[in-house]
Formats: C-alpha cells, structure tokens, sequence
C-alpha cells in the first residue's frame, strides 16, 4: 500500500486550546495575499506568492465539486509552509505534541486560526499533499463535522490532479494508488472480512485511525465509485450527502444525516456489491502494464501499444511505459517516435546502460551511423559486461556499412 501510505494519519488535528509554542512567530515569515488565502513562508516572498497561486486554482478545482458559497467562507484560509522539514516538525510538536509524515491542517474552535502546515519537497509530491490536505482544509471551512471516509476520500480522489503554472490551474487525474489496495481488500480471504461498507460509513475518527489500512484505500475507491459509476443512481449519492451536511452539526450526526439522506434506497450490502463489482473492473497501473508486456510478448504490438498507452494516463512516473512504446515503435520501423520514447524512459530513470544500447541499435536501424556509435559506445562505458560483445559486433557492421 502505497503514498506514505500508511504512515499516513487523517489529515486534521484538533486543537481547542490557544496553543502555547511561539516558535513559528520567532521566525521571519513572508506573507502573501489572495482572493481566498494567507499564505506565509519562511522560504522567500517568492514561495508565498506561489503557494497562495496554487491554492486558488486547488479551490477552483474544489468547488467544481463542492459547489459552496464562497462568501460564507471564513476568510482568508491560513497556509503555513516551512521551508525545512525540522522547523516544520518543530513547530508541531509545540502545537499538538506530535509529528507528521505529511502535511496537517489544524483546525480550532475559532476558524480564524484554523490553518493548513506544510514543508517544502519534491514538487509532484508537495502539489499533491497541498490539494489533499487543502481539500480537507476547504471542507472543513465550511462544514465542520464531516464523516471521516468522505473527508478523506474525496481528498486522496483530488491529490493526483496536475498543476499548470501558465493557466494557474490544476486539472484533474485520475488517483488509482489505492487501486491495488482495495482490490487486495476485497478479495484476500484473510481481509475481506475486516471490511464492511456498513461499518465504514459509521467510523469516527478513531475507528478509521483504529484500522488506517483498510480505511485509506475503502474511503478512496467509495468516493470514486459514487463520483465515476456509469450508473447514475450511484452518481447522485454523493451529491445527496453534501446537501445533507448541516454545517453546525458533529461528525457523528452528519454520517447519521448522510446516511438517511442518501443510502435510504439501497442496503449498504447491495452498495458495497456493487463497489466492489465497478473496483474490480478497474485496471491499475500494474494490470495495464502486465497484459502490455503479455500482449507485447505474444507478438500483438498494437494491442499492447494500447495498454502502455493506458498506463501512461494512470502514471506518469514509470519508465516501463516509454521504455515498451520505443520498442513497439522500433519493431514498427517509426525511428523517431522510438527515439522520443527511449529518451522519455531516460527521463524517468532507465538503466543507462540498457537505454543507450536501444537508442544505438534504434539509430543504426534509422542508418544515423554516426549517432548510433555515440550511443553505442556510451552504452559499453555504462554497462560493459552486459553490452560490450554485442556492442563490438555492431560497431564492425557500421564500419563495413560506412
């Protein structure tokens, strides 16, 4: 199970005391201002003003969802983001006596206080803890008693969503990390047991931090069942149990809500069969790039063209896809498509050795004789045990074709 995964703790932390830590405000932090947010950084003005950039188009992309009145926010949402991770450890042992994996939005009585805490990474990785817990921040404004599973859900179901820093706006991806997860759930003999719909609509906080590894992956693909079933019966629920949310009440008393509002048509038995049918129906990361590899071995390119094309959309990441497509490509005779394939596996981390062995055979194919002995001999520098006999033996043929 993956993201963090199951380091991962729900993402809010309540704290209905003043604080009594002062170390963040020691420290010089830049502020920058938006239509809906506060941003400070210790990391540069710089930083702030992107954050605060990125957070409207994460709320843009919220409400899509959400649909709130924006003017009964309380405003402006609070986001801290430290540009060390110690600082930022630091800083929440003397909030809440305790550290994170991951971002935290902590939420007071007063949500003038309430605010959103990060640290500066990676920047695939920071985009998508920002939209998570920024999410969890958003609904939070607006409804403070949300059950745990739609909270949490909704917000692994957003994470994966791509920014675009010219149109400042993210757009959606689909989030399949749990895929693989909830399916090991609901057919493994020895898990299927522990999960129960019935049970998951019901959890508190502590319930779902009771069982954090069936929780994370039955709260995403519930969201994405009801947010993706071709049946629109399925769609509507989630819509139901927004407009059930009494903004004043608890946890406890909206699930009841939710519960009566939406799932009144259908036992949660019936719901959970047809959960598990839609997950299961589903391919993964993995399943696209196994039948790729299956398809590609039993001399069906197009077929596996397809399923690595598939595997892209699901992950961007993985070198396998690109690494595949070039070789399709080259069995194609297309050269230059391969080429960009291979470069593209280069990119996301391939062997050195084994791409600059396919970029020099793909070049010799394409008679550039010239690029194909950089390439090859390079490959032979990287990789000489595994390379250089077959390496040698091409160079003479390039001699004798030259």
């Amino acid at each position: 199970m993956k993201r963090a995964g199951l380091l991962r703790v729900l993402g809010t932390a309540f704290v209905f005391l003043a604080a009594t830590g002062v170390g963040a405000q020691e420290r010089p932090f830049h502020t920058a201002s938006t239509a809906h947010y506060r941003v400070l950084s210790d990391a540069g003005p710089t930083v702030a003003l992107d954050v605060a950039r990125k957070m409207e188009a994460a709320l843009s992309l919220y409400n899509e969802y959400l649909r709130f009145d924006l003017s009964e926010l309380p405003l402006p949402l609070r986001v801290r983001i430290f540009r060390a991770r110690e600082d930022y450890d630091r800083h929440l042992q003397e909030l809440i006596s305790e550290s994170r994996s991951d971002f935290v939005f902590i939420s007071y009585n007063d949500p003038a206080r309430s605010e959103l805490i990060g640290f500066q990474r990676e920047a695939e990785s920071f985009d998508a803890s920002l939209l998570h817990y920024g999410f969890i921040q958003f609904l939070n404004a607006r409804v403070r008693g949300v059950p745990p599973w739609l909270e949490e859900g909704m917000a692994t179901y957003l994470e994966a969503a791509v920014y675009d820093a010219a149109a400042n706006r993210f757009t959606f991806r689909p989030n399949f990390t749990w895929l693989d997860s909830f399916k090991a759930i609901i057919t493994d003999p020895e898990l299927s047991p522990r999960f129960s719909l019935d049970e998951l609509l019901r959890q508190d906080r502590s319930a779902a931090e009771a069982s954090i590894e069936i929780f994370y992956p039955a709260a995403w693909a519930l969201v994405h069942f009801l947010l993706e079933s071709p049946d629109r019966r399925f769609n509507r629920i989630l819509w139901d149990i927004l407009s059930a949310l009494d903004p004043q009440a608890g946890g406890p008393e909206n699930a009841e809500r939710a519960r009566a509002r939406a799932f009144s048509w259908i036992t949660p038995g019936e719901l959970q069969q047809a959960l598990e049918g839609h997950m299961l129906s589903l391919k993964s990361f993995n399943d696209l790039v196994r039948e790729g590899v299956e398809e590609y071995g039993r001399n069906a390119p197009e077929q596996a063209r397809e399923r690595f094309l598939q595997a892209v959309q699901v992950r961007q990441d993985s070198f396998i896809p690109a690494y595949y497509l070039g070789l399709i490509a080259y069995q194609n005779k297309a050269y230059d498509e391969a080429a960009r394939h291979y470069r593209e596996a280069q990119r996301l981390g391939i062997d050195p050795a084994l791409i600059h062995y396919a970029l020099g055979v793909n070049a010799f194919a394409n008679r550039d004789y010239g690029l194909a002995v950089d390439y090859l001999s390079r490959a032979r520098e990287l990789g000489a045990e595994a390379y250089a006999e077959k390496v040698d033996a091409l160079l003479k043929r390039i001699e004798v074709l030259r």
